[in-house]
Order: structure tokens, then C-alpha cells, then sequence
């Protein structure tokens, strides 16, 4: 047993007592991706004892990972290990702090107090459960039940008098002693309320109890020849920590170019704070695999498709294929199918096989060094900072919908935004100072020109409205044709001339039996997959223009079409 004692005492000593120089570290730069960061710490300027010696770096992220730890030596001695340590820390009890003798002896009184009037509204309770026993007593009589024993009436009005008498004393009595009981019981709450004001102010200025930790300290083993000084760079990887794109989109006018404002809400939950780190802020993404890919073998070889049978007497009806050595096999393998009465309808194809995997991988990174130094507390929440600002070169024009809205609408198109770096995120977009919107920029579904709509221009006003719908018939067959004709009227109230671009919508169909057609489109594109009707347009200022359409819808007159 004492052998047993004597070994548990070692263990837990050995779990947090290191033999080396002990000493503190901080975090002077970071390097955050999109998921993670590299945190890099370093050490004053310290003695390095000649020989082999530990130098335990105290408090690191509790989230290292052993394998992604790495030290660097500054100064002329080499650093022969670097090790991931913890260091149990057991429970701390701290005393309470001693109240004030006047708060203590106020507490003292209100606890009598408290003590006293409840065994005073104790009394109180049996004083009226008496008198409501006595009043009950009377009220069960017989006496009075009866109205009395005696005939005459004399006697009878003595009796009467006497319990009206006895009964009128014990009310006088319940209702004293009740408001004796309310004035009590008020005391009483006060005394409580104030002795729990009095009992929280105490719990407030006690200590409360430490729990248990565990720290995490990087033990780092040094040689030199002789010796010197230096410092000490540790730098680990950690997972929780990252940032967010986001955009600002800038236009002042029709005749600058764009501001793009790069942003980055940067969040970490490490386990220590960052306290003025240089950042920087790097696009690359550490879930691709840095293993260069391999071909592999493409064997090439003769197959044998067999589709489903037309024939429905064939229960299992399949489709497989069958790599065959050679087409000898192939024919063979056919002839045995056609020999099969089931697949007598059946078609054959011979394909050869084929690779059908592709490996994509992209290994672009891109750096954003922030200028200014920040500090980021552990705790998850983001935090926003400007990376940089760039002008871009744009198109604009307007845009009008008058089926959907009478106003026009501002656009810009921003050409080889490739160059731009762009990441994922979102875009607040800004128009003359004043946001008008926002959109998501996703590189990887966008087209080689990247369009924003930068707000409504009440400027430009539009009346759409239906000219005409006439109906006739085809011959003389059941069939008829409806016409419609729709006329849209454009005013450039602004004081600039504009490129607009209108569209509008006529119907389509998979129905072969309707018959569309496009009457008079008045120099507009028809798109015939979506049935997009688009003008393009120069407004001057001041200026007006009419534009109608007409298009007709042949269908059965019996069918009606919606």
C-alpha cells in the first residue's frame, strides 16, 4: 500500500513539474485561412545555458495538434525536439471575504427577526383557528338550533340576547387579531426582502471556488556549444479560427469607375487571445490534398451492351455490360444472345470501354497582409476589417421591366473581374453613398462579365397597357386565332441621356397543337426558349418613346389556353 501511495504521488507530481527554464510567450503574428491559422509565437531575448537544456513555453492554445508544432531558433544554438506538454491544475478554494461588522450584525438582527415573527404569525393562526372553533361551537347549539327550551317569552329574548352578545365579542375578536396578522406579516416580508439584498451583496463579494484546468505549455530542448542567448519562435496549426469574405461595391456616379472594397470578418476560438497580432490573411484552401495525383493504367477492351428487351415476356429485364478479350469473344457472346428466343427483338451495340474519372485540383493562393495590428478575443465573435480597395472600369445602362415595375433600373457590368481575386462572399452595394442592395459574388458561377443592379431610377418611367385583342376564325376548321397587341410608352425624365435596355414577355409552348407567333416585335430580339422580348434602346434627355408589339395564339375554340 505505501508502495501504491508513494507512485501516485510521483504521477501526479510529474504531471505538472517541469525540470526547465520556465517562461512566457506572445503572439505576434497569424496566419488565418479560410479554415484555420497558423499562430505564431515568440519569446523575449533569453539566456541559453551551454549543454542540452529544456525551456518550457507556458499556455498555448489547448486546440495544438503535436504533429503541426514547429520551433525555430534565433540565435547561434540549435533546437533539437519540440514537445506538446499539459499540466493539471487541481481546484483552488478561496475564503470568502470578511463582511463589514455593521452589514453582519444588521444581518444578525433581521435573522431574529425573521425568526421571532414567525412564531408570532404561528400564534396569531391558532388565536383565530380558537375563535372560529368557539364561533362554531355556539352555531351548533342545540339552544340555538331549537330557539330555546323555555315557553315563555321572556326567557326565550334572554337566550337570544346572550348568544348575540357571545357571537358579535368573537368577530370583534377574528377581525383584531387579523389585522394584527396582516401588520405582522408585512413586517415580515420586509425583514425577508432586506435579509436577501444583504445575503446576495455577501455572496457577491466572496471568491468563488477555481475548478480544475488543464494548461498546455510547449516544452522546447536546445543545445549549444557555449554559452549565449536568443529567442524562440513556436508556430502550430489550429482549426478553430478562419474568415469570411465580404464585398463593398462603390458608384458615385455613371461616369467613374467602380470601388470594390475587399472586407474580411475574421472569427477565432483558440483558446487564447489576440492581443495587437500582425494578420494575414491567405485565400488557400488546406482541405486540397497536396499529393500530386497519378494517371494510373487506362485499359482498353472490347464490351457488349445489352439494352432491355422490347420483348415484355422477358420477366428480368436488365442492362449490363461485359468486357470481352476480343472480338471473337464479342461475337460469340452475341450469337449466344441471338439464339435466345426472349431477345429476339432486342438491338445490340459494341462499345469500347472507357475511363470516366477526372481528378480537378487548384493550388492558387493569395495573401492579404493587414497594415494595421488587431485584437481578437477567443470567444468566436467576428470581427471586420478592410483588406484593400480597388477601382474598376464598368459599363452602365438601364434596365426596365414595365410587365413587373414602371421604373427603370440601374445596371453596371464589370468586365475581367478574374484579375480581382475574388472569393465567395457576400456584397453590400452602394450608390451615391446610399446602399441600394446586396448580392452574393460567387466566382465559380459567374459568366465573364459580373452585373449589378445599383437601384430604382425614378427618373425613368414606363406605361405599359394592352391596345388591342381581336379573335378570328381559321377556314373553316374549329380552330381560332386571338391577337394581341400591347403598346409601352418610355419618358426620360432625368437630365442625361441613357442606354436602356427593355424587355417584356410573350408566351410559349411545348403544346404542338397552340400555334405562337411574333406579328410585330418593332426591331426587338426574340428569345424562343423563354420568350424574352428585348429592345435596345437610347433615351435622351427629356425624351419619349413608344414601342408596340403584337404577337397571335392559334389554339382549338373549344380548348381555352392559360
Amino acid at each position: 500500500m505505501k508502495t501504491i501511495l508513494i507512485l501516485a504521488t510521483a504521477l501526479l507530481s510529474s504531471s505538472f513539474a517541469f525540470s526547465g527554464d520556465t517562461l512566457t510567450s506572445r503572439i505576434d503574428k497569424a496566419t488565418v485561412f479560410l479554415s484555420g491559422a497558423q499562430v505564431f509565437r515568440k519569446t523575449n531575448s533569453i539566456p541559453i545555458k551551454k549543454g542540452v537544456n529544456e525551456i518550457v513555453i507556458q499556455d498555448v492554445s489547448p486546440y495544438v495538434n503535436q504533429q503541426q508544432l514547429q520551433a525555430t531558433a534565433i540565435g547561434n544554438f540549435l533546437i533539437l525536439d519540440v514537445q506538446l506538454q499539459t499540466q493539471y491544475v487541481p481546484p483552488a478554494n478561496y475564503e470568502g471575504v470578511v463582511l463589514p461588522q455593521k452589514i453582519q450584525s444588521e444581518m444578525n438582527r433581521l435573522e431574529d427577526s425573521v425568526l421571532y415573527l414567525t412564531f408570532e404569525l404561528e400564534r396569531i393562526n391558532e388565536k383565530l383557528n380558537n375563535l372560529a372553533s368557539e364561533k362554531n361551537m355556539i352555531m351548533q347549539s342545540q339552544l340555538v338550533k331549537s330557539g330555546g327550551t323555555s315557553d315563555t317569552l321572556p326567557e326565550f329574548k334572554e337566550i337570544v340576547s346572550f348568544y348575540r352578545e357571545k357571537l358579535d365579542d368573537i368577530n370583534e375578536l377574528i377581525v383584531a387579531w387579523k389585522k394584527i396578522k396582516h401588520q405582522t406579516g408585512v413586517r415580515d416580508l420586509k425583514h425577508k426582502a432586506r435579509l436577501q439584498e444583504l445575503k446576495t451583496y455577501a455572496q457577491q463579494t466572496k471568491q468563488p471556488n477555481e475548478p480544475a484546468k488543464t494548461r498546455y505549455h510547449v516544452v522546447v530542448t536546445t543545445y549549444s556549444d557555449y554559452s549565449t542567448s536568443g529567442k524562440i519562435e513556436v508556430n502550430y496549426f489550429i482549426n478553430n479560427a478562419g474568415w469570411i469574405p465580404a464585398y463593398d461595391l462603390r458608384a458615385n456616379s455613371t461616369n467613374e469607375p467602380i470601388d470594390i472594397t475587399y472586407k474580411a470578418r475574421v472569427f477565432q476560438n483558440t483558446g487564447e487571445d489576440w492581443d495587437n497580432v500582425k494578420l494575414t490573411l491567405s485565400t488557400y484552401d488546406r482541405t486540397y490534398s497536396a499529393v500530386k495525383p497519378t494517371a494510373g493504367v487506362w485499359r482498353l477492351d472490347y464490351t457488349v451492351n445489352k439494352p432491355v428487351a422490347v420483348n415484355s415476356s422477358i420477366s428480368n429485364q436488365v442492362y449490363y455490360s461485359q468486357n470481352m478479350l476480343s472480338p471473337v469473344q464479342a461475337q460469340s457472346a452475341k450469337k449466344r444472345m441471338l439464339e435466345d428466343e426472349s431477345y429476339e427483338d432486342v438491338s445490340y451495340t459494341f462499345v469500347p470501354g472507357q475511363s470516366l474519372s477526372t481528378i480537378n485540383q487548384n493550388f492558387s493562393n493569395v495573401e492579404f497582409d493587414v497594415k494595421l495590428p488587431y485584437s481578437i478575443k477567443a470567444d468566436g465573435s467576428q470581427k471586420l476589417m478592410v483588406i484593400m480597395n480597388e477601382k474598376v472600369e464598368a459599363d452602365f445602362f438601364h434596365y426596365m421591366l414595365p410587365r413587373m415595375n414602371k421604373y427603370g433600373f440601374l445596371q453596371a457590368k464589370i468586365g475581367d473581374w478574374e484579375n480581382l481575386s475574388l472569393l465567395p462572399g457576400k456584397a453590400n452595394i452602394y450608390f451615391q453613398q446610399t446602399i441600394v442592395g446586396s448580392t452574393m459574388i460567387d466566382p465559380a458561377a459567374m459568366s465573364d462579365t459580373m452585373e449589378l443592379t445599383l437601384g430604382k431610377d425614378q427618373g425613368l418611367v414606363a406605361t405599359r397597357k394592352k391596345i388591342s385583342e381581336e379573335e378570328r376564325k381559321v377556314g373553316l376548321s374549329k380552330r381560332i386565332v386571338k391577337e394581341y397587341t400591347f403598346e409601352i410608352e418610355i419618358r426620360n425624365n432625368s437630365r442625361t441621356s441613357v442606354d436602356l435596355t427593355l424587355e417584356d414577355l410573350i408566351p410559349i409552348t411545348k403544346n404542338e397543337d397552340i400555334k405562337i407567333k411574333m406579328v410585330e416585335g418593332n426591331g426587338a430580339y426574340l428569345n424562343d426558349t423563354n420568350g424574352m422580348l428585348t429592345w435596345k434602346l437610347k433615351m435622351n434627355a427629356g425624351g419619349k418613346e413608344i414601342i408596340r408589339f403584337t404577337y397571335s395564339i392559334e389554339h382549338e375554340k373549344d380548348k381555352p389556353v392559360s
